[in-house]
């Protein structure tokens, strides 16, 4: 039998039966052999007992509850239960358009539901600045607006802004209710083009350019040769850190032009000095001096995006989100002890239109990708899934892309995949309509989740239409070919 539960818990026993939930008492019991996010969930005819490490397990344990008494009645069963994965993340993009602080704490509030332990926050990149700096504070007056909305759309108007330092810790604290890290996603060396636009000071070539108002990947980027580049970053990551007291920070790393660093005359300097072999390598040389302060002065853990591995030289302390690898390195990384968290753009990328990416594809993703060995399957941490917004203006199309696709991957994060069903995770999907309208967010309708082949034409076609973005017809007419989705 499965219950009406997403994520499915990894083990259920019937003893047949069911009872009034308002009648039972609740006892809480503590086993410290338990991992943080166990639990064992045991209703009985008298009472019902929760078994757990700690305030984790029971949380976890509450959120299946409530769903099991949604009708009254609750069944008789023990219920053991932990995660597949202990990083179940996902991501809201806010430098291309921003969400308002209310609408991020109902997206929060829908995918705590879902049993998510982590929200990763991207905060600034070409087009935008989104965090409030004392340190620089021309981040705000330049880097945080663009001449015009941008992306195919011009009415003339400056768009932009950015998150006040109470504003985060408002989201950070409420997070914090639900057991959700928040991770700042702090773009470098590439993804660039807002902060060089306040400090032109940082890039190679030190011109003053504009923040960026359409997608791309844009040419100049942090100056890796420049000391001064490495001070502005470490102080402000000093002061973004201050915001986010928990495990990981992410330090993209994806989509870094080279031209300017192969004509730039400091960061060939670099190269010589430190024995070099190439700008790939320089790149690693960055990643590598950022890490080290992270982790030495900072305490942090370390994510960055697969492209990171190009150098070969990456520490191997930093934990890799493969979003596009077709190299294989993401799996050489893990087999060698590498850690890596599962977000392949192809299926838990949320930006793209259902007929790209149905519901039963994004379900049936694996995260254990090609090539893993035994060893390598167990450096796959977790799985993460992003929601991209050049063309996703507003929170109500927001939600229609991310809902219920989101729902796919917690189950994914969370239910071990010899339990994964397709035919019961849709069925089980359905009760929860009503729950997402009562948090504010409404899913798209049922008929748009897996659309059959004409369907999926006229999404694409729609797609075209109405974000004018060429680049995912590309993707879908093209998959095999070797191009970088434009973040």
């Amino acid at each position: 039998m499965s219950l009406n539960i997403i994520p499915a818990p990894n083990k259920i026993e019937l003893y047949g039966g069911e009872v009034r939930a308002a009648e039972l008492p609740v006892e809480y019991v503590t086993d410290s052999s338990f991992g943080e996010e166990k639990y064992v969930l045991d209703i009985q005819k008298n009472k019902v007992t929760v078994i757990s490490k700690g305030e984790k397990g029971k949380h976890y344990a509450k959120i299946t509850y409530m769903k099991l008494t949604e009708n009254g009645n609750v069944p008789l069963c023990r219920i053991t239960d932990e995660p597949a994965f202990p990083f179940r993340g996902f991501m809201i993009d806010s430098a291309r358009h921003m969400q308002t602080v209310d609408e991020i704490k109902k997206y929060i509030l829908a995918a705590a539901e879902f049993k998510f332990n982590v929200f990763h926050w991207h905060l600034c990149d070409d087009q935008g600045w989104r965090i409030e700096s004392e340190a620089f504070p021309e981040l705000l007056t330049k880097a945080a607006y663009r001449d015009c909305h941008g992306f195919g759309s011009d009415n003339g108007e400056r768009y932009g802004g950015y998150y006040t330092k109470a504003e985060i810790r408002d989201v950070v604290d409420f997070c914090k209710e639900h057991f959700i890290d928040v991770i700042p996603e702090i773009d470098m060396p590439g993804h660039t083009t807002a902060i060089i636009s306040a400090y032109p000071e940082l890039s190679c070539r030190g011109e003053q350019i504009p923040v960026a108002t359409n997608g791309g990947i844009f040419k100049d980027i942090l100056c890796a040769g420049k000391q001064e580049v490495y001070d502005f970053c470490f102080k402000l990551l000093d002061e973004v850190l201050e915001l986010f007291p928990f495990e990981y920070v992410h330090i993209g790393g994806d989509e870094a032009p080279k031209a300017r660093w192969c004509s730039c005359e400091k960061c060939q300097a670099v190269i010589k000095r430190e024995g070099l072999k190439d700008v790939e390598e320089l790149q690693g040389y960055f990643a590598n001096r950022i890490v080290t302060y992270l982790e030495e002065e900072k305490g942090k853990k370390v994510i960055a995006w697969n492209e990171t591995l190009n150098s070969g030289i990456v520490k191997d302390s930093v934990v890799i989100a493969d979003w596009m690898d077709r190299t294989d390195k993401c799996a050489e990384y893990a087999n060698k002890g590498g850690k890596v968290i599962a977000e392949d753009f192809y299926h838990y990328y949320l930006d793209y239109p259902y007929g790209m990416t149905p519901l039963k594809k994004t379900y049936g993703y694996s995260p254990y990708i090609d090539k893993l060995n035994e060893e390598g399957k167990k450096n796959i941490i977790g799985v993460e899934t992003p929601i991209w917004t050049e063309y996703v203006e507003d929170f109500d199309r927001m939600c229609y892309m991310c809902f219920p696709r989101l729902i796919a991957c917690g189950e994914s994060g969370w239910t071990k995949e010899s339990n994964k069903c397709y035919k019961s995770f849709r069925e089980r999907l359905c009760s929860y309509e009503g729950k997402l309208l009562s948090i504010g967010i409404r899913m798209a309708d049922e008929a748009e989740w897996d659309p059959n082949f004409i369907t999926r034409a006229k999404d694409i076609v729609k797609r075209w239409i109405d974000c004018l973005n060429p680049q995912a017809i590309s993707v879908f007419l093209f998959p095999n070919r070797d191009e970088k989705k434009d973040k």
